[in-house]
């Protein structure tokens, strides 16, 4: 925080989990250092933030109370981005006036479908969407994951006043993601992805005995002559 220096919005990440993946963490402190340098003046400032509950809905709930400034944008911890994300966020969100935007990010198993969605009116549950026009430089749609989340202070608000519902808090069978896409649609708020901004979901892999191929490896001359039985 900077004395005497306005907060222009927060970004936060999802914690509750005792260790965070390395790239991560890169991704996060590069973010911080673009965003004081290209993207605040003097007289303003980002906030950061966390929450350390582990439960989805709750963290964002708490997230969503404790934020500063006119917007939020919300990461997770199991994904890498550019050090540009927010202040990309932000200008598109500013020059089509959009009061929630998504950046693009993939399942992390097969077949990494992205986590984009129309609503199926007949089912009302969100729908995923398989392809779309390459060449749109943003895309309106219905629901997204909350990953990497631009939401402007207005539409928490209305959601408070007008549902008297807290954003992300789970609407049965739905996660938090989609109950709040569904109050965005409820009030007529548009959703709008931006397909050029990417944020790399990460995993991690478990390597077993069973995945060595040994015909890939220049053997020793001698085996191991050696050994117990136990």
């Amino acid at each position: 925080m900077i004395l005497g220096a306005r907060p222009i919005g927060t970004v936060a990440y999802m914690g509750g989990l005792p260790a965070l993946l390395e790239p991560f963490c890169w991704s996060w402190g590069q973010m911080i250092q673009y965003n004081a340098e290209f993207l605040c003046d003097d007289k303003h400032y980002v906030h950061y933030n966390k929450t350390s509950i582990s439960l989805h809905d709750a963290a964002r709930n708490q997230l969503a109370k404790t934020f500063l400034g006119d917007w939020i944008v919300m990461l997770d911890t199991d994904h890498a981005f550019e050090p540009d994300i927010v202040h990309r966020m932000l200008n598109i969100a500013d020059a089509i006036k959009a009061d929630v935007l998504s950046g693009i990010y993939q399942f992390k198993a097969p077949p990494y479908s992205p986590v984009v969605y129309a609503w199926d009116e007949d089912f009302d549950l969100p729908a995923p969407i398989a392809d779309w026009s390459q060449e749109a430089d943003v895309l309106e749609v219905q629901s997204v994951g909350a990953g990497c989340l631009f939401i402007r202070r207005g539409v928490l608000d209305r959601i408070l006043n007008e549902l008297k519902e807290e954003p992300f808090t789970r609407t049965y069978p739905l996660g938090e993601d989609h109950s709040f896409c569904k109050r965005c649609k409820q009030l007529g708020i548009s959703i709008w992805l931006a397909p050029n901004i990417h944020s790399k979901h990460l995993r991690i892999h478990q390597i077993s005995i069973g995945e060595y191929d040994k015909s890939k490896v220049q053997m020793a001359s001698e085996k191991p002559t050696k050994g117990y039985e136990i």
